[in-house]
């Protein structure tokens, strides 16, 4: 039986990456992001030359009898130094290696997480204490999206103040009990992969498409509280119950607290960037749960800005802090950055509270929408800011 081709090792360190995959004969080419750097027998490469930016991608072509056998497609990213007080995903290592025989995942350790949920297209498949997973039963001619979870002890966020925030968190679980799924004193880590078809996936190079993959997408951030009406946490206000959205997950839903909505275009010189915002009413009732006022929080509450960039990307940023204008509160905060290419690239990196609802969507072309992210709201005393937060990022493999 002939060996497989696959990756065998990896290696990163700051400034430099090396990986080995198996020697099944022929002669090997190496590309990153298209442009070849080795042609030879042996079976490894390695690349000083690093962005640190965004994630690239590495194409192994094995050739006999000048045809290409076999392809294999790695996407990673440079180690890097970390800073303090940044979002712990915001340069974590993720690596996708994609062959015919496996999709492969490896990505930097967490500090303090112990273990992670690993789930394709939202089914749970695994539970894994190593920082990698590999999976040879996935379909060659589909999409698969795999996603990453992990927990750690508030105690060891990035975050200024953590000790303080976990010692109020600790307290808030002797008021309040948590449930098994989700403890207060827990910061939540999901990170989500797209990899494309990998009949699309692994070609040649010379056979890949030359033109613009996409040349629009759209993208929607929008909050809400599933409930129809919400008891106020804030026993001492005179508006003891709260209108809720009532509904569920749904990119379509009329009914929110906020919407942020992007639209992204690109040409062969330029690109563009257009944006909404929006608020929903905050309607109080009384102890009867009768409508007694209403009012709108402010949309200068959420920042949009967008980033330096090449003419064939848009890079974005988002900051929401959105208070409910009827009573004291805390408001809903979370923050995203965005990099997207006329190529299809995604890297969408953010963190949210745990309350209320938070719905992501986008949307290539004249696609269908993709869900990036749907999170669940633990409860309005999450919004207080000295709980833990839930920290994702989503990316697309190409």
């Amino acid at each position: 039986m002939e060996p497989l081709f696959e990756v065998q090792s990896m290696k990163h360190s700051l400034g430099e990456l090396s990986f080995v995959w198996s020697d099944t004969g022929g002669y090997y080419r190496v590309y990153k992001n298209e442009r070849q750097l080795y042609e030879g027998t042996v079976a490894e490469f390695t690349d000083g030359e690093l962005d640190s930016r965004h994630p690239f991608q590495y194409t192994i072509e094995r050739v006999k009898d000048e045809k290409v056998e076999d392809v294999i497609v790695i996407q990673t990213s440079a180690l890097t130094s970390r800073v303090e007080d940044e979002h712990p995903l915001q340069r974590l290592v993720i690596t996708t290696i994609a062959a015919s025989s496996q999709i492969a995942l490896s990505w930097e350790r967490i500090k303090g997480v112990e273990k992670y949920d690993i789930y394709r297209n939202g089914i749970y498949l695994d539970t894994v204490e190593n920082n990698r997973f590999i999976d040879r039963e996935s379909s060659m001619s589909e999409a698969v999206t795999y996603s990453v979870l992990g927990t750690r002890p508030l105690i060891d966020s990035n975050q200024q103040m953590n000790v303080s925030k976990s010692i109020v968190s600790k307290a808030f679980e002797v008021v309040m009990p948590p449930s098994s799924e989700n403890k207060p004193t827990e910061e939540s880590y999901t990170f989500s992969i797209r990899v494309n078809c990998r009949d699309h996936l692994l070609q040649p190079v010379a056979k890949r498409k030359k033109v613009l993959e996409i040349d629009r997408w759209k993208f929607r951030y929008t909050t809400f509280l599933k409930e129809d009406i919400l008891k106020n946490p804030n026993l001492l206000s005179p508006l003891p119950y709260f209108a809720g959205d009532d509904r569920d997950f749904d990119p379509e839903g009329k009914s929110y607290r906020t919407r942020v909505d992007m639209r992204g275009e690109f040409n062969i010189e330029e690109s563009s960037l257009q944006f909404t915002k929006a608020v929903g009413p905050s309607i109080g009732m009384n102890y009867l749960k009768r409508y007694k006022r209403h009012g709108h929080a402010s949309l200068e509450d959420i920042e949009i800005k967008r980033l330096e960039g090449k003419p064939s990307e848009i890079n974005f940023e988002i900051v929401h802090d959105v208070g409910n204008p009827l009573t004291v509160s805390p408001p809903i905060h979370y923050e995203v950055k965005g990099h997207l290419d006329c190529g299809g690239n995604i890297d969408l990196v953010g963190y949210h509270n745990d309350a209320p609802h938070h719905e992501i969507y986008l949307s290539l072309g004249d696609g269908d929408w993709w869900t990036i992210r749907q999170s669940e709201s633990e409860g309005l005393a999450y919004l207080s800011g000295v709980l833990g937060d839930d920290y994702w990022r989503y990316m697309t493999c190409n």
